[in-house]
């Protein structure tokens, strides 16, 4: 009791302003507004738990949060309305990542012949400006010299940027290293020769399979876009935490100018899955597993299956991260190299690896989540910087580092979004009152920030935080 005395003082202050509230709300309007609320939540807690996860971990504030969420959503639309699109820049990608893997393989066969300090920032220099114009003129130019010019230019980078390490790896690790590079480089060449034969395929697909490819498609974009800006540049500056911040508030700006850029400024709505999008309303969720309606009825009140869809999503999302750390090996792993970096790392761990792993999960939950909330929010280049902002607040509230209290903070702050914007549009009558309360749209959005405010008065660490 005296551990979570926070945690029940909140939740009963919760449920006595939901009572408040509700006393003049019919049943099915209080069930439709309670689950907008787990809604919300949900939909916070996937891009606060990754945040969390990150910074709990590896005391990294990354600000470049959102954008990886906007990644996901961007990435998961192009999957579904232009998939051939999307594996051109795969192949891009794929490419660039060959070049720098050749390199890193050459580096580690033979480190004493890394280049000198000015040639490898003029390698670094050349393939980041042939990678740039390479992907300028991507669609114009014929695909073998785009293919063999983003490749040169990966290579340049991989010579210049790439340590090699002290000692030469065994025999046989290298061996497989090469084979691994190989394999990359045949995947790429590949991919763009076949690019318009899956394209096709991927087009022909119904809505559920291409939602499900989706997932994992947009998923697989953050983790790799986060363990490559992880491996980059937050692991030169992991003993400047200033730099941490204004490196990931410049990614923030220079992601929603590239979004600008490649989508354009409108916002996008991905369609959603059969399963969710029949246009009629079924009376019980065991009649919607047949008939696969947009709606379900709930005390008498339509409501959204796919919303449904987006809270269950959190609760597994929930129960798989606490199995994750608590349960397995790697999770073991991560709180020890947290706790005592060089003990983990006497025991043949590569701790630096396993940050890595790290930081492209926490980058995959947000990219996760930007998939999810496609087909709920739309798709438009301000969404990363807009939920953002709502998951700082919903990690501030449960507790830096904490899982569960992201959990916590996340249902807190979409219950009272939610509420809010109901007393904005039909008001609320209070036992003591005779006319219903009306506020303004921006009280209703500042509900979330003054709930952040209270419980850092009564407990600054939050929720779940634990006091240095």
């Amino acid at each position: 009791m005296r551990r979570y005395r926070a945690v029940l003082i909140a939740l009963a202050i919760a449920v006595v302003g939901i009572g408040l509230v509700g006393r003049s709300m019919k049943p099915g309007t209080l069930v439709a507004t309670l689950l907008s609320g787990l809604t919300l939540g949900a939909l916070y807690f996937l891009i606060a738990a990754g945040l969390s996860l990150i910074f709990g971990l590896m005391d990294v504030l990354n600000f470049a949060h959102g954008t990886l969420f906007m990644l996901g959503a961007y990435v998961a639309w192009t999957w579904v309305q232009n998939p051939h699109g999307l594996l051109l820049w795969a192949g891009l990608v794929l490419a660039v990542a060959g070049g720098s893997a050749t390199a890193a393989w050459w580096l580690n066969w033979s480190p004493d012949r890394r280049p000198g300090r000015w040639t490898r920032r003029w390698l670094v220099a050349v393939g980041v400006a042939l990678i740039g114009v390479t992907a300028w003129q991507w669609l114009r130019w014929p695909q073998a010299l785009t293919l063999l010019l983003a490749a040169g230019g990966g290579l340049a980078v991989g010579l210049g940027a790439f340590r090699p390490p002290v000692v030469r790896p065994p025999h046989r690790r290298l061996v497989w290293r090469g084979v691994a590079v190989v394999g990359l480089l045949l995947v790429t060449v590949l991919l763009d020769a076949q690019g318009p034969t899956l394209a096709s395929a991927v087009a022909g697909w119904g809505s559920n399979a291409k939602f499900v490819s989706a997932i994992v498609v947009g998923t697989l974009a953050g983790a790799v876009a986060g363990a490559l800006m992880e491996w980059s540049l937050i692991r030169p500056l992991y003993e400047r935490p200033i730099y941490q911040v204004l490196l990931t508030l410049g990614i923030v700006f220079a992601g929603n100018e590239v979004a600008r850029a490649i989508w354009g400024v409108g916002a996008k709505r991905m369609e959603k899955p059969g399963w969710f999008g029949q246009p009629c309303r079924s009376e019980s969720l065991a009649a919607w597993v047949y008939e696969q309606c947009a709606s379900v009825t709930v005390l008498g009140r339509s409501f959204p299956t796919y919303r449904l869809f987006v809270i269950v999503l959190g609760v597994l999302l929930f129960v798989a991260l606490i199995v994750l750390l608590r349960r397995s090996r790697l999770g073991m792993i991560i709180r020890a190299g947290v706790q005592d970096r060089e003990m983990v790392e006497a025991l043949g761990i590569n701790v630096r690896q396993v940050f890595t792993l790290v930081f492209a999960l926490g980058a995959g939950l947000a990219a996760l989540g930007g998939v999810a909330a496609a087909p709920f929010v739309g798709v438009y280049p301000e969404m990363g910087l807009e939920y953002m902002l709502q998951a700082f607040i919903v990690v501030v509230i449960g507790g830096m580092g904490s899982v569960p209290g992201a959990a916590l903070g996340a249902l807190l702050v979409g219950l009272a979004r939610a509420f809010g914007d109901y007393i904005v549009l039909s008001g609320v009558s209070l036992p003591w009152m005779e006319k219903a309360v009306r506020m303004s749209p921006s009280i209703a959005r500042a509900s979330t920030v003054l709930i952040m405010a209270i419980v850092l008065m009564v407990r600054p660490a939050g929720l779940f935080g634990e006091e240095e």
